[in-house]
């Protein structure tokens, strides 16, 4: 990926190994985590035993983290930052839960599934629990733009996930109808993290919309590389269930490039085969069949691509900053440019 920036976002760490590129935020990551257990806790028993479960399946506290680094950069973190990261991180959870239980997903970060621990009826409660529990939070914030963009993305989530599920088994689907799924189902809650870091360290006008582009655009990278690795992945080292999407008959960029590029009749082969069902074997055949076809390596560069944009965002947003005279914290600036190169680095 080719960088064209002598700020300090442009000069990120080299190693894309999470604990270094949250190093700016260390402290503030620490004490969001800690809001969220213990707002996780509600006295009974038997609730924060279900609700402590959903905290082990926490894994890259990546909303979080972009809240809290995009808040340092422009200025400082204040104490409703700490409620809106946390809020994320739960309704983010919530969302998994349910995703879980749609996709018939057996395990996440080298656990059970919720659904599979114990059934899905409680699964769709726990999911929902979770989500009630982040509105509480944000409505401590007593903000009323804060409550209303959460309620924007949040339904931006959902109305992504019901296109897509409208979409199952329909293998004609363009790129942009694939966009218009991931930016909804999986963008939007990335896009409000780093939109309400930049709100509440105080951005305004096109400065705040250059952040929440900035989460839109990564956010759409981030859904891209685990469409890949769902096909190309190993399911040890990524820690959940794949092949899903297949399994599931859900049309993934990966797809769309293969069916772009191939004659009719490799399409209409692939097609058929798809129509009939996979399993675990099919998987590893048609994933071998996408990268021989270049289709795996396009959706990388299409992601790639995003990240190039979201790097140029970044630095004019430090430009612009320093000229308005923002308290600009260049580290959180570089950690958030290794962050957005992160998502297209790693292999879970």
């Amino acid at each position: 990926m080719t960088r064209t920036s002598s700020s300090s976002a442009s000069s990120a760490p080299s190693r894309f190994d999470l604990r270094e590129i949250y190093r700016p935020i260390e402290r503030e990551l620490a004490t969001a985590t800690d809001t969220l257990r213990a707002r996780l806790g509600g006295g009974d028993a038997t609730l924060d035993g279900y609700l402590d479960y959903t905290f082990q399946l926490g894994g890259k506290r990546l909303r979080p983290a972009l809240l809290l680094l995009a808040a340092q950069s422009w200025g400082g973190v204040e104490r409703r930052c700490y409620l809106c990261a946390a809020a994320l991180e739960m309704i983010h959870t919530g969302s998994l839960v349910h995703d879980d239980i749609l996709d018939g997903a057996r395990f996440r970060r080298q656990l059970e599934t919720v659904n599979t621990k114990w059934d899905s009826h409680r699964a769709v409660l726990i999911g929902d629990l979770l989500i009630t529990r982040a509105f509480d939070l944000i409505c401590e914030c007593d903000d009323s733009v804060i409550f209303q963009k959460v309620s924007q993305y949040c339904q931006a989530t959902v109305e992504g996930e019901l296109f897509q599920t409208d979409a199952i088994g329909n293998f004609e689907l363009t790129v942009d109808d694939y966009r218009r799924i991931v930016g909804g189902k999986t963008a939007s809650l990335i896009e409000c993290a780093t939109f309400l870091g930049g709100y509440l360290a105080g951005a305004r006008d096109a400065e705040l919309d250059d952040f929440a582009r900035f989460g839109r655009t990564i956010g759409m990278a981030f859904q891209i590389v685990d469409d890949a690795l769902d096909l190309i992945g190993d399911e040890r080292t990524v820690g959940k269930t794949l092949g899903s999407d297949l399994a599931n008959q859900k049309e993934t960029l990966p797809l769309i490039h293969y069916f772009q590029s191939a004659s009719s009749g490799e399409a209409a082969a692939l097609r058929a085969r798809l129509a009939n069902g996979v399993t675990n074997a099919d998987r590893t055949e048609i994933a071998e069949l996408l990268r021989d076809a270049g289709a795996v390596e396009a959706s990388y560069a299409d992601a790639e691509a995003l990240i190039a944009d979201s790097l140029e965002l970044l630095t004019s947003l430090e430009e612009r900053g320093r000229k308005l005279g923002r308290p600009v914290n260049g580290d959180s600036f570089a950690s958030l440019a290794s962050l957005a190169q992160f998502v297209v680095q790693r292999n879970k």
